[in-house]
């Protein structure tokens, strides 16, 4: 098997309105092409996602029965001849130096894990400020090694696949693991970083409606998910940093209140029980016909 430096995995479920263009997107690189292989996993797609796919006979394509975007993540560690796991989504474009954006910053700062962050698919001041409150998050905890503070996105993320050998796959319980699973290493001392400069474009994220959405399942998933707690003094840090935001693009800033509000929404009806693990599943779903019907 033919070893290549990355591998990229892209999970797909009815994705195709968007899954050509994050494929030519992957194709058009400025990264030496054979120098990464491209695997796309199947998770029970109906439409027409898979003859996309197959008109691209170099890309791998796996099927996981399982519906579950991390199942179907796992399964494509598992097809991968790669040294680093480049993970993203069937709706995201990645720009032409993404590649070699992530090979320069996981040789300069020898990472283990290496995370990235988007733009939503327009130009929406209020998300490209909130993109920046969770950057300097993010920044802010590998600095300080503070767990607690941490977050991540399964659609730019990267993880050398030694670290899977020696960790596990992904758990499948939750709709943050890529950030729990960032937690837990970052905890046993593996070395993590964080690049501005491998930011993707997500399709699926047109507007602030869906995003407080996607934000009040983050909160109900999280509430939900038991095997991981995260002190008070992250959270702590989070909202005296989400408060220095406010004032810094005041008035506009004010409008981070809504995700604050969204997240925290979600986590409290699903830690008091008032939205059970199986009204979050018929949630998750309903968003999920919404965006492909969307086109998103």
């Amino acid at each position: 098997m033919k070893i290549s430096f990355f591998s990229i995995i892209i999970p797909f479920y009815n994705k195709e309105k968007t899954l050509e263009a994050c494929i030519k997107s992957l194709l058009n690189q400025d990264f030496p092409r054979d120098q990464y292989e491209i695997i796309a996993v199947n998770d029970n797609s109906s439409d027409h996602s898979i003859s996309i796919i197959q008109k691209y006979p170099f890309i791998k394509l796996a099927h996981e029965k399982i519906q579950n975007p991390y199942t179907a993540r796992n399964t494509g560690i598992l097809n991968a001849a790669g040294i680093y796991m480049v993970f993203t989504d069937a709706d995201v474009e990645a720009p032409r130096s993404w590649l070699s954006n992530i090979y320069n910053s996981i040789n300069k700062n020898n990472c283990d894990i290496l995370i990235g962050w988007y733009n939503p698919a327009y130009h929406i001041r209020l998300l490209e400020i909130h993109g920046s409150l969770v950057s300097e998050r993010i920044k802010k905890a590998i600095k300080d090694k503070s767990p607690s503070m941490l977050t991540a996105c399964a659609a730019n993320f990267i993880v050398k696949k030694e670290v899977f050998k020696k960790e596990g796959l992904f758990l499948d319980n939750s709709n943050s693991e890529d950030t729990y699973f960032s937690i837990r290493c970052m905890e046993k001392g593996y070395n993590i970083g964080f690049a501005d400069n491998i930011s993707v474009k997500r399709n699926d994220i047109n507007s602030t409606s869906v995003f407080l959405l996607k934000n009040f399942i983050y909160g109900c998933s999280n509430a939900i998910d038991i095997k991981h707690k995260l002190p008070l003094s992250g959270k702590l840090k989070y909202v005296y940093l989400t408060i220095k935001f406010i004032a810094r693009y005041f008035p506009l800033g004010v409008g981070l209140l809504l995700f604050t509000f969204s997240y925290f929404a979600g986590y409290l009806l699903s830690k008091t029980k008032l939205l059970t693990p199986e009204l979050l599943s018929n949630l998750v779903s309903k968003y999920t016909r919404f965006t492909n019907k969307k086109g998103l």
